[in-house]
């Protein structure tokens, strides 16, 4: 019989600072998107990749996610011969080696690339079963948790925490949407209202609910005080440090929008797409010197 997963508040700390933005840290050191997945770089530029988990280590991340955001086998198709199971491996290994013995490692799922219908044509049960064999590898490498992230259709939702849930049975699973604000509104950037998918997160028991990309700290703050007042699980968010593809924020800025998040009540906060050790390095430090 599989362990039953603990409880996420077990492991987390009372103020746990995630990692920047692997992604893009990968592509400041030479990385193609164009032409290469960003996931297999684990096999052929293993040294790259420890060099950005060790620059979230050295700026103060206490919990490191795995470069597997991209690493399912649908997300992979045509991206060239990589062996799925020995790519998500590997990104456990070298964000192991990178953390030591006091920073969380965290197996990072990210969508499918297809879309569920009547949107698009995607088979669900195709879907589950990526999202399971992933989640299987990450667990045999040995991560603490995992953490789907960037789900914008409530389809896609259920089925990777579903198949999360059958991979990695033993396992705690946090789920994170991304979406953008127009107003006083949310929505994710397949544009479902994030009500839906928080009512699929709940509806799911996700040991954790949370929020990245596409929005600033400051846009993510409501959204983060409504997760909170709505769940009673762990919130985690990641904003980024450009908006919506806009000018980069300041270090500090996006400093004090951590520690606002913190605040509003984010058991977790870190950054997204373009947020590099600079900007954790500041977080960390506003931080240390208390919310106000």
């Amino acid at each position: 019989m599989s362990a039953a997963a603990p409880d996420l508040r077990s492991i987390l700390p009372k103020q746990l600072l995630l990692d920047g933005g692997f992604g893009t840290s990968l592509m400041e050191r030479g990385l193609d998107v164009t032409t290469e997945a960003t996931a297999s770089w684990n096999l052929t530029h293993p040294e790259d990749v420890l060099a950005v988990h060790r620059s979230f280590v050295s700026a103060g991340a206490g919990g490191l996610q795995t470069n597997t955001f991209g690493a399912n086998r649908l997300a992979l198709a045509g991206r060239g011969a990589i062996d799925v199971r020995e790519c998500n491996l590997a990104a456990v290994r070298l964000a192991r080696e990178s953390a030591g013995e006091n920073v969380l490692v965290i197996g990072c799922i990210g969508p499918t690339t297809q879309i569920p219908p009547p949107q698009g044509e995607a088979n669900l049960i195709d879907l589950e079963e990526a999202f399971a064999e992933q989640a299987s590898f990450l667990a045999d490498g040995g991560v603490d948790f995992l953490h789907i992230e960037t789900m914008a259709h409530p389809k896609e939702m259920r089925a990777a925490l579903r198949g999360a849930r059958e991979g990695a049975p033993e396992l705690a699973v946090v789920v994170s949407m991304s979406a953008r604000r127009t107003a006083d509104r949310y929505k994710t950037t397949q544009g479902f209202a994030v009500e839906s998918m928080l009512k699929v997160g709940l509806e799911e028991q996700a040991d954790g609910l949370g929020a990245n990309c596409m929005l600033s700290p400051a846009d993510m703050l409501d959204l983060t005080k409504m997760l909170v007042a709505e769940s009673d699980v762990p919130v985690f968010a990641q904003p980024t440090i450009a908006p919506d593809g806009g000018a980069p924020l300041y270090p500090d800025e996006f400093a004090d929008g951590v520690a606002a998040l913190f605040e509003a009540g984010a058991s977790a906060v870190g950054g997204c797409c373009g947020t590099g050790a600079k900007d954790l390095d500041s977080a960390r430090r506003r931080l240390d010197r208390g919310y106000r």
